[in-house]
């Protein structure tokens, strides 16, 4: 399930760069990894840049000669803002932000679509924060939360913190979701760390799980059992419709390693709702724990299930080869997880 919906978002991405309104014209894509789609988009964008390259430089140097004011209003009347992005990178960074803090935020946030942060990391973290808070009200004003979502890995934690406060608590939602990788979706949950149970609320009452459990997926596994510690926290419904939701999607696979770090009271919430009693649940849960490797992320959790919801668990078990099954005994005993994997094994048949 994660994979589809974090191929969803790389779509949306490598349409921006080829500049196709539709991220639906590139569905025939649709079926390659997230990887290689962001692979694709960085080799497009490189292309890009290596053809411009000397034309950039050119004018970048030209950049120099005049006072940033002036530079400012022949940047905004004579480039416009998809140039403005691709000079970013051949300016002094000191001399670029002199001259975009003469341009409106809203043609900062116009160029900012286009900036590759790759290229712009020295100009980036010279940034001050109020142009930073000022370009990102525009963005998320626009709800172009993808923009928003490419360039947050990029930024020093100072600019978040100045970038995020207009942000609503589903709008960090929604910019979690064009997030790159696991290092952004960490730090962005540090940064927001007292805002996430206004987070969870606001999705539930969205009913965005998609795309919570899409950045969930992407977070390292402290802030991965973090954020499952705070859903468990909620009010019953909200912790349902979650439950619900992971069934639905198919995404037991990214909740089980959440599972393995959370807290005794949370896990114990989770095996308490009526969910965690469907035994055809229960046994999909055991499926992937013993095909995906994630049969020690289980047991944390089979420590607060009853013997009435331990049994189908133990029933898949016991169709595994007997060699497999020493091998995961052996596991579960080297993990000090003795006595919970004999609340298992007491329920095997025979």
């Amino acid at each position: 399930m994660t994979t589809h919906h974090h191929s969803t978002a790389e779509l949306a991405k490598l349409a921006r760069v080829l500049d196709r309104p539709r991220a639906t014209d590139l569905d025939f894509l649709a079926e390659l990894p997230p990887s290689a789609l962001r692979q694709l988009r960085d080799q497009v964008t490189d292309l890009i840049a290596v053809r411009e390259a000397r034309r950039m430089q050119r004018i970048g140097a030209a950049a120099k000669l005049v006072p940033a004011p002036l530079a400012a209003k022949i940047t905004e009347a004579a480039f416009g803002p998809v140039l403005a992005a691709a000079i970013a990178g051949s300016v002094d960074p000191a001399r670029a932000v002199a001259i975009a803090s003469s341009l409106s935020p809203r043609f900062l946030a116009d160029a900012t679509v286009t900036l590759d942060p790759r290229r712009a990391t020295a100009l980036i973290a010279e940034v001050p924060d109020r142009m930073a808070a000022a370009t990102a009200r525009e963005l998320i004003d626009r709800g172009d939360y993808l923009t928003m979502g490419r360039l947050a890995g990029s930024v020093p934690d100072r600019v978040l913190r100045a970038a995020l406060p207009h942000a609503a608590d589903i709008d960090l939602l929604h910019v979690g979701f064009y997030l790159e990788e696991t290092g952004a979706a960490d730090r962005l949950l540090a940064v927001v760390a007292d805002r996430v149970p206004g987070m969870v609320r606001a999705t539930a009452a969205a009913d965005h799980w998609a795309e919570a459990i899409t950045l969930l997926d992407l977070l390292g596994p402290a802030e991965r059992s973090h954020l499952g510690n705070v859903v468990a926290d909620q009010d019953d419904d909200v912790l349902d419709g979650f439950l619900t939701a992971v069934t639905a999607l198919d995404a037991w696979d990214t909740l089980l390693p959440a599972a393995a770090g959370m807290e005794h009271t949370a896990l114990q919430r989770l095996s308490q709702r009526p969910t965690l009693h469907d035994p055809a649940v229960l046994t999909t849960i055991a499926d992937l724990a013993l095909t995906q490797d994630l049969w020690l992320d289980l047991l944390p959790l089979t420590e607060h299930l009853t013997p009435t919801q331990l049994h189908p668990i133990a029933t898949r078990l016991a169709a595994e080869p007997a060699e497999t099954r020493t091998t995961l005994i052996e596991q579960a005993h080297a993990a000090g997880a003795t006595t919970t994997l004999r609340r298992i094994t007491d329920l095997l048949p025979g």
